[in-house]
């Protein structure tokens, strides 16, 4: 079911005021980032996907509704396929790099698209430790710490959840419900005694309906079960057997979009490195395909093969990672044109992923030094290929973040890499590169790039370049905390940012400062953000960054203040649902039997039951389950309402602590979006 951001973008003061379901969910993003297709693209891939047909897409001009719209319409839900212009219908306008609807430069991005592995909700409420609301709790005589954790066991999930959602898909012809079926089972990743999950999912992947078919095959690779690798090769390699496979002359360009996706999710969590190299052959298959020209496959193959996970342990696998990075670096190199350097821009972070966990010694180390030095060679204009487009200048920054280590002195091999990064920070063109650099310095740490941070934060304009430095020096001190958790916050990065939340009235900027506290854990704020909670309650976003900077920071003493926001949160949805993940990253027990009271009860509208729907899927906490299974097969309720139901479940059982396409979020090049990665509401970061 394709609804909220996985990296939860329900950023309400960024997204257009209406809710726009799509594959049977609702999306409460941002605006439209996806410039149109380079190419005329051929008209055969693009057969049978769904085209928008509601009001003005997202994005677009004219005017936007402000009602929920019902499933069929699912505005943007395609790419601009063969010959197709923009237009009040579509999604997208203009040349590659024009910014339609709300700023993109802003850090809420960002964070949305990468909080995930921050506040890794589920290890909370999944925890034997406090907090729960008992009876004596109630009665006065105090809090009361819970010793059962709250996750669903294996036999619940297997007996009771997996086969009620068969029952559910096999019983409606609605497509919302079958897709939240589908991607709910998936999470579940296990076959039951009496079918296997797989079979289900091919049956669907021959549906007439494009929405159902991609859903389908991107499930597959939710599942991470080995055996779906053929079925995904042969998807994305649009061979006779996949074609077959979807009941298609071809498979079009977005079913193989999602089937490569699929691919790297099934390879990143093998440990079998046959499976990581056939899925490799296969995705790159489609990069060195000239005869592809729409950009989403293209795209798909590079993420998914960021996703391939070798340990160079030994040779077979440091000759699969080098393979990959050769693919890798070909296709970054090859002069394109401006309208293709959107797509090279994924190179750089997938290439950063793929090494991760390499050093500088031997020979990938080797190449991991000569990347670096490319990439900052990219902020100055002295790459191979000369000054290239802002979405590759944007794309070395965060590999840079990813990939550097920090430097305490001159003769540092990384010095270079974070002086680029500040000089660039001063003296850049790109806007959002610049703020990138703020970021990527707070992820490669080290004191000097903390001294950098802190002056930009000192003065940086108020409303455009604190809150990026204010969100560097949060990652950088949570990356500190974690590598030492009995280490003390840092003192100096606390009183900054707390001395600055006080000084400061701008919305945007206090909501950065809350997270960057937060995630520094600076405790000493606690009854600062408390107090702003208590004035701001009704600015929604700002209330809602506050909860979630109290959650970062295990403020106890929140717990009733942000357990009243969400009482009182019905008709605020996105207010509803930070705050109620906010009380789950607490250990709050109790937000689930809060939850479930506020969905039997009061009205039953669209934003406020797919918040909450949202927030219990995030939390995981079993107790949930009945109530669940009985909204799904509530016909008095709508089929929307019951599809969210079905997605909820999905969360619970997750076998993952993280949302599943949280390894394709995070990190990544979110501002060279194309639609099958994200488009507001059918993207593959457009799925809970």
């Amino acid at each position: 079911m394709k609804t909220f951001l996985c990296a939860g973008l329900a950023v309400a003061s960024l997204s257009l005021t209406n809710y726009l379901p799509a594959h049977g969910g609702q999306y409460l993003g941002p605006g439209d980032m996806v410039p149109p297709n380079p190419g005329s693209g051929a008209a055969g891939r693009n057969a049978g996907r769904t085209g928008p047909t509601g009001p003005a897409g997202p994005g677009a001009t004219g005017s936007s509704p402000s009602g929920p719209v019902t499933p069929g319409s699912a505005r943007g839900a395609g790419p601009m396929g063969a010959g197709s212009s923009a237009g009040p219908n579509r999604p997208g306008t203009g040349r590659p790099g024009v910014q339609a609807g709300p700023d993109l430069t802003k850090w809420q991005f960002w964070w949305e698209f990468n909080k995930d592995p921050f506040i890794n909700l589920k290890a909370a409420i999944h925890d034997t430790g406090p907090v729960t609301y008992s009876d004596d709790f109630i009665m006065g005589r105090g809090r009361v710490r819970s010793k059962d954790s709250l996750k669903p066991t294996e036999l619940t999930i297997l007996k009771r959840v997996l086969p009620k959602l068969k029952e559910a898909m096999d019983g409606s012809d609605d497509k919302d419900i079958t897709s939240s079926c589908l991607i709910a089972m998936a999470k579940i990743g296990r076959n039951h005694a009496d079918f296997r999950i797989l079979d289900l999912f091919r049956e669907q992947l021959r549906s007439g309906d494009q929405e159902i078919r991609e859903t389908a095959a991107v499930s597959m690779g939710i599942t991470q079960m080995p055996d779906a690798l053929a079925d995904l090769v042969d998807l994305v390699a649009d061979s006779p057997r996949g074609r077959r496979l979807s009941d298609q002359g071809e498979v079009n360009d977005r079913t193989r979009s999602f089937a490569a996706y699929g691919l790297g999710l099934v390879a990143t969590a093998s440990s079998d490195l046959r499976i990581k190299a056939a899925a490799f052959e296969a995705l790159k298959g489609i990069l060195q395909d000239e005869n592809i020209v729409n950009r989403n496959p293209k795209v798909a193959a590079i993420n998914g093969i960021a996703q391939l996970n070798v340990a160079p342990t030994d040779e077979k696998s440091r000759e699969l990672l080098s393979s990959a990075l050769d693919c890798l670096e070909k296709y970054f190199e090859k002069n394109l044109g401006r309208g293709e350097e959107l797509i090279q821009s994924h190179v750089p972070p997938a290439i950063a992923k793929l090494l991760g966990g390499v050093g500088i010694s031997g020979e990938l180390g080797k190449r991991k030094q000569r990347y670096k030095r490319d990439f900052v060679n990219e902020l100055d204009g002295r790459s191979k290929r000369g000054r290239r487009s802002n979405e590759i200048l944007q794309a070395a920054v965060l590999a840079l973040g990813q990939m550097a280590e920090p430097y305490e002195n001159e003769g540092s091999s990384d010095a270079g890499v974070s002086k680029a990064l500040e000089a660039y920070f001063e003296n850049g063109k790109n806007q959002q590169a610049k703020y990138f650099s703020l970021l990527a310095l707070g992820q490669i740490g080290g004191k000097k790039n903390r001294s950098a941070l802190l002056k930009a934060l000192e003065t940086g304009n108020k409303a455009l370049e604190k809150p990026w430095a204010a969100l560097g020096l949060g990652v950088y001190a949570f990356e500190l905390r974690d590598q030492n958790p009995e280490a003390d916050a840092d003192p100096v990065i606390g009183r900054a940012l707390q001395g600055w939340l006080g000084r400061l009235k701008n919305p945007d900027t206090r909501s950065a400062l809350a997270i960057g506290l937060g995630l520094a854990k600076y405790d000493d704020a606690a009854d600062d953000l408390r107090s702003m909670l208590i004035e701001e309650k009704n600015q929604e976003e700002l209330a809602g960054y506050l909860c979630i900077g109290l959650a970062l920071m295990e403020d106890d003493h929140s717990i009733d203040l942000i357990e009243n926001i969400v009482r009182t949160s019905t008709r605020r949805p996105e207010r509803l649902r930070q705050a109620a993940i906010a009380l789950g990253k607490l250990g709050d027990k109790g937000v689930t039997a809060l939850l479930q009271k506020m969905m039997r009860e009061g009205s039953q509208n669209l934003a406020k039951m797919s918040a909450i729907a949202s927030a219990l899927g995030f939390i995981g906490d079993r107790r949930s389950i009945d109530p669940l299974l009985k909204m799904l097969f509530n016909d008095s309720l709508t089929p929307l309402t019951r599809a969210f139901a079905a997605v909820a479940l999905g969360g619970v059982s997750d076998k993952e602590l993280l949302p599943w396409n949280s390894k394709i979020a995070v990190n990544m090049n979110y501002r060279a979006a194309v639609e099958t990665l994200t488009n507001r509401s059918s993207g593959i970061l457009d799925i809970l």
